[in-house]
C-alpha cells in the first residue's frame, strides 16, 4: 500500500474527530451561555456575575488545541445574537470571548507550562491568575466596549459593567475549567465505600446551601452570617476526592446560591442588582481559590511521595542490577548471555577461568565455539525446550575449552523476553562436573567391586527408613532369603513376615527394644524361604538418630550361618555324648569304688581288727601298728567314698537337686574346712536328669576351683527358680581373676562348664575382677526344664 493511499484514508478519520470536537464544544458552550443567562434578575443587558460558559471555552483549548476556536466563536456568537444586544455587539463579545480564551490557553501552556490535571500548586494558581483574572481581562475590555460602542449599557457604568463582565468570565473559568479538566477523576471511584461517601458529601453540601441560601421558612431566623459555612464541605471533597471533587462541590455551591440569589433569597440578595452580582462572585472566588488549592497541594504533595516511592524503587532496581552484576561477575559459575542466534552477549570472570577464553576473544562469536563436534544436537534440543518457555536445568553435556580439553558441565539454561513476551535470547549457568563425574564412577565400579564381594561371601546389607517404613535390599540379601531379586516387598511387615513363626516375636521384640534404645544389636534367627527351606542368618544392625534423640535409620546386614549352625548342633551332639559316655564312665567308676574297692577296703578294716584283738601275745609294738594300719585304712575307705559319691551322687538320682546340692555343700564344708552357705527358693522337686546333672557338676566345679584359688573361707551357693530360669549362683569375696585370660588359658574348669550350660540351653556368667571377689551364675530357661519334664 502506497503512502498517498494511506494518507486519504487516515484524512476522513482526523476530519471526522475535528468535527465531532467542534460539534461538542459547540453544544456544552452553548448549553453552560443558556444556564449563564438563566439567572435574570441579577444580570443587567446580557451581563451577568457569573459567565460558565468561558470556563467551557478554556478548558475546550486547553483539552483540543487551538483548532477548536471555530466551534466557540459559533457558539458564542448564537448566544449574543439570541440575547436582546445588537448584531455588531454579538460579534464583539464572540470574538473577544474566543480572544481571550485563546490568549489565556496561550499564557497557561507557554508561560506557566500548565498541566490539565492540576496536579500541582503552580497549576491551580496559574488557571486562577492567567486563565481566569488574566485572560477575562480582554474579554471584559472587548466586551464592554462593544456593547457601549452600541449603545447597550449595562448597571450602572462602564466601570461597573467591565468590573462584573471581568468578574463573571473569571468566576466561570474558576468554576467550570477545573471540573471540565479532571472529570475523569470522577470516574476513577472505584470501591463502593468511596462512592458511598462523595455521594454523602454532595447530599450534605446541597442541603447547607438551601438551608443557607434557601431562606426556608421552616427556619425562622436568617442564617446569611453562614455562607462559609460550605467552606469544610468543599475542603472535606478537596481532601478527600482532589480536584475534581473540590470542583464540582464548588459548582454545586454556586448553582444553589446563583439560582437562590435570583430568586430573592440568601445573603447576597439583599442589596442592589450591583452590589449582590460582585459580592457573589467574590464568593465563589473565595470558595473556588480556597478548594482548588487546597486540593492542588494535596495532589502534589501525593504526586511527590509517588515519585520519592518510584525514585526509592528505582534505586533500589539499580542497587540490586548493581549487586547482581557483581554476583555474576565474580561468581566462580560460568555465565554465559546469548542472542537468539546464538551470537554471545555477555561472558564473566567465571566463564573466563572455566573455558580459557578472555571475554574479548569470545563476544561477539557464536557459543558453538564451545561445543565438540559430536556434540552439535545440544543447541538445537535446548532451544526447542526454551521455545517452550521452560528453563532447562542441570543439563549435563559435554564443552570444550580453548586448549582442547573437553569438559563435563551441567547447565542450566533459562530464556530472557522482552516487554512483548518474545524471548530474545538465554541465559547459560555452566558448572565444572569433571571431578564429580570422576568420583560417580569411581563409585559405580566400588559399589560393583562391593556388590561382587558380598555376593562371594554371601553378606547381604539392607537399610530401613523408620519414618517411611522403607526397606532397601542388595541382590545379594534377597539371594539369602530366597527371593528373586527386586521382588521383596520393602516394609518392615513384608520382612516380619519372613521370620520362622518361632523366632518372629523374639526378632520383634530384639528389633523393637534397640530401636528404642538407639543403639547396635547382633542376632541370629530363621527364616523360611518361598520354598518352605530354613535358613539360619547371623545380622548386625546399626541405627543412627536425628537430634532428638529419634532413630531413623537402621543399617545393617545379613550372614547365611545355615552350614554353620548344623556344625555346632553337630559339635554339640558329639559334646553330648562326650559328657554322657564321661559321666557313664564316672558312674561305673564310683561303683566300681563302692561296690569293690569301699567293700574290700571295709572287710580289711575288720581283719585288722580282728588281728589286733587275737594279738595280745604280741609285743606292743607290733599292736600298736596294727592300729595305725586300721586307722589308715579307714581314712582311705573314707576318702574312696567320698570320691565315689563326687564322680556319681545316688542323692541326685534319688533325692533331687536341692538336697543333692545341699547335701554336697555340707560334706565338701568338712571336707575342706571351709564354709559353704546354701540356700533355694522355689526349686521345682522332679527336674530332668540332664539339667540336674549339669547344675550340680557346675556347682562341683565352682566350689573346687573357689578353693584352689579364691583365698577365702567363706562361699555362697544359691539356687532360685526366677520368673523364666532356674538360676544356680556360686559367689566369693577372693582374690578374683580376668575372665578374658582364664578363658584364653582354657584352665579352671570354666570351658567344662560352659558347655555343660550350653548342651542345656542355658547360659554361663561370670562376673570376677582381681581382688574384687568372684560371682558365677549358670542359668537355664524354665521352658527347657518344662520341655525336658514333659
Amino acid at each position: 500500500m502506497s503512502q498517498a493511499t494511506e494518507n486519504v484514508r487516515v484524512a476522513p478519520v482526523q476530519v471526522g474527530k475535528y468535527l465531532a470536537q467542534i460539534t461538542i464544544i459547540f453544544a456544552a458552550y452553548f448549553v453552560a451561555g443558556k444556564l449563564g443567562q438563566a439567572t435574570s434578575n441579577i444580570r443587567s443587558s446580557n451581563l451577568g456575575p457569573v459567565w460558565p460558559a468561558y470556563g467551557v471555552a478554556l478548558a475546550a483549548i486547553l483539552l483540543c488545541g487551538y483548532r477548536v476556536w471555530v466551534g466557540i466563536v459559533v457558539a458564542a456568537f448564537l448566544i449574543a445574537f439570541l440575547s436582546p444586544v445588537p448584531l455588531v455587539a454579538a460579534v464583539g463579545q464572540a470574538a473577544g470571548a474566543t480572544l481571550a480564551a485563546l490568549v489565556g490557553a496561550f499564557l497557561l501552556l507557554r508561560i506557566a507550562k500548565f498541566r490539565p490535571s492540576l496536579s500541582r500548586l503552580r497549576d491551580a494558581l496559574a488557571l486562577v491568575v492567567l486563565g481566569g483574572l488574566g485572560s477575562a481581562m480582554l474579554s471584559a475590555t472587548i466586551g464592554v466596549s462593544v456593547l457601549y460602542a452600541t449603545h447597550v449599557q449595562a448597571y450602572s457604568g462602564l466601570s461597573s459593567a467591565w468590573l462584573i463582565y471581568w468578574l463573571g468570565d473569571s468566576t466561570g473559568v474558576l468554576l467550570v475549567a477545573p471540573l471540565v479538566l479532571t472529570a475523569p477523576d470522577l470516574l476513577r471511584i472505584r470501591p463502593r465505600a468511596r462512592i458511598g461517601e462523595f455521594v454523602g458529601l454532595l447530599l450534605l453540601l446541597i442541603a447547607t446551601c438551601f438551608i443557607v441560601f434557601g431562606d426556608l421558612p421552616l427556619i425562622p431566623v436568617k442564617l446569611h452570617v453562614l455562607a462559609f459555612a460550605v467552606l469544610p464541605f468543599v475542603m472535606w471533597a478537596a481532601i478527600r476526592f482532589g480536584v475534581s471533587g473540590a470542583a464540582l462541590s464548588i459548582l454545586f455551591v454556586a448553582t444553589v446560591a446563583t439560582v437562590e440569589t435570583a430568586l430573592g433569597s440568601g445573603p447576597f440578595a439583599l442589596n442592589a442588582t450591583f452590589t449582590n452580582a460582585v459580592l457573589l462572585d467574590v464568593f465563589f472566588a473565595v470558595l473556588s481559590v480556597s478548594g482548588l488549592t487546597l486540593a492542588a497541594v494535596i495532589a502534589e504533595r501525593e504526586q511527590s511521595e509517588r515519585e520519592r516511592e518510584q525514585l526509592v524503587r528505582k534505586q533500589a532496581a539499580m542497587e540490586a542490577r548493581l549487586r547482581l552484576a557483581t554476583i555474576v561477575e565474580s561468581s566462580d559459575d560460568a555465565i554465559i548471555g546469548e542472542g537468539i542466534d546464538g551470537i554471545v552477549t555477555d561472558w564473566n570472570k567465571g566463564a573466563e577461568y572455566l573455558y580459557g577464553y578472555p571475554s574479548g576473544e569470545i563476544v561477539g562469536k557464536p557459543i558453538s565455539f564451545l561445543i565438540p563436534t559430536d556434540r552439535s544436537n545440544d543447541s538445537p534440543e535446548i532451544m526447542k525446550k526454551l521455545n517452550d518457555r521452560e528453563a532447562v536445568k542441570h543439563y549435563e553435556t559435554v564443552r570444550q575449552k580453548k586448549d582442547g580439553t573437553l569438559l563435563e558441565v551441567s547447565l542450566t539454561v533459562s530464556p530472557i523476553f522482552d516487554n512483548e513476551g518474545r524471548m530474545i535470547g538465554v541465559s547459560t549457568i555452566a558448572r565444572d562436573i569433571t571431578e564429580r563425574k570422576r568420583a560417580e564412577e569411581a563409585l559405580r565400579e566400588s559399589e560393583e567391586r562391593l556388590r561382587l564381594t558380598q555376593a562371594a561371601v554371601h553378606v547381604g546389607v539392607f537399610e530401613w527408613d523408620i519414618k517411611k517404613n522403607e526397606n532397601h535390599w542388595s541382590p545379594e540379601m534377597e539371594r539369602i532369603y530366597g527371593l528373586a531379586p527386586g521382588s521383596f516387598g520393602g516394609t518392615y511387615e513384608a520382612w516380619i513376615e519372613r521370620i520362622h513363626p518361632e523366632d518372629r516375636m523374639q526378632f520383634k521384640w530384639d528389633d523393637q527394644r534397640h530401636v528404642q534404645g538407639g543403639n547396635f544389636f547382633d542376632s541370629e534367627f530363621r527364616v523360611v524361604t518361598p520354598s518352605g527351606e530354613i535358613r539360619w542368618l547371623y545380622s548386625r544392625v546399626t541405627l543412627s538418630c536425628d537430634s532428638a534423640g529419634r532413630p531413623v535409620r537402621m543399617l545393617g546386614f545379613a550372614i547365611d550361618i545355615t552350614e554353620r549352625k548344623a556344625a555346632e548342633v553337630a559339635l554339640a551332639s558329639i559334646s553330648r555324648r562326650l559328657i554322657e559316655a564321661q559321666e557313664q564312665e564316672r558312674t561305673r567308676i564310683a561303683r566300681e569304688l563302692h561296690d569293690d574297692i569301699g567293700q574290700r577296703l571295709a572287710l580289711l578294716i575288720i581283719e585288722l581288727e580282728q588281728l589286733r584283738q587275737n594279738a595280745s601275745d604280741l609285743p606292743v609294738e607290733v599292736r600298736s601298728c596294727i592300729g595305725a594300719l586300721q586307722k589308715q585304712t579307714a581314712e582311705i575307705a573314707t576318702d574312696v567314698q567320698s570320691m565315689s559319691h563326687e564322680l556319681h551322687s545316688s542323692k541326685l538320682e534319688y533325692l533331687g537337686l536341692a538336697v543333692a546340692m545341699r547335701a554336697f555343700c555340707k560334706e565338701f564344708s568338712d571336707q575342706q574346712n571351709v564354709e559353704v552357705v546354701f540356700a533355694q527358693d522355689k526349686v521345682p522337686s522332679t527336674l530332668p536328669q540332664d539339667i540336674s546333672l549339669c547344675l550340680f557338676r557346675v556347682l562341683q566345679e565352682a566350689l573346687q576351683n573357689a578353693v584352689k584359688h579364691s583365698g577365702v573361707r567363706h562361699f555362697d551357693v544359691e539356687l532360685r527358680d526366677t520368673s523364666n530360669e532356674l538360676q544356680l549362683t556360686v559367689r566369693d569375696l577372693g582374690s578374683g581373676f580376668d575372665v578374658g585370660q582364664a578363658m584364653k588359658s582354657r584352665g579352671l574348669g570354666l570351658i567344662s562348664m560352659a558347655e555343660r550350660v550350653k548342651l542345656v540351653e542355658g547360659r554361663l556368667s561370670i562376673d570376677s575382677q582381681p581382688q574384687r571377689g568372684t560371682t558365677i551364675r549358670a542359668s537355664v530357661p524354665l521352658n527347657k526344664v518344662a520341655r525336658a519334664s514333659a
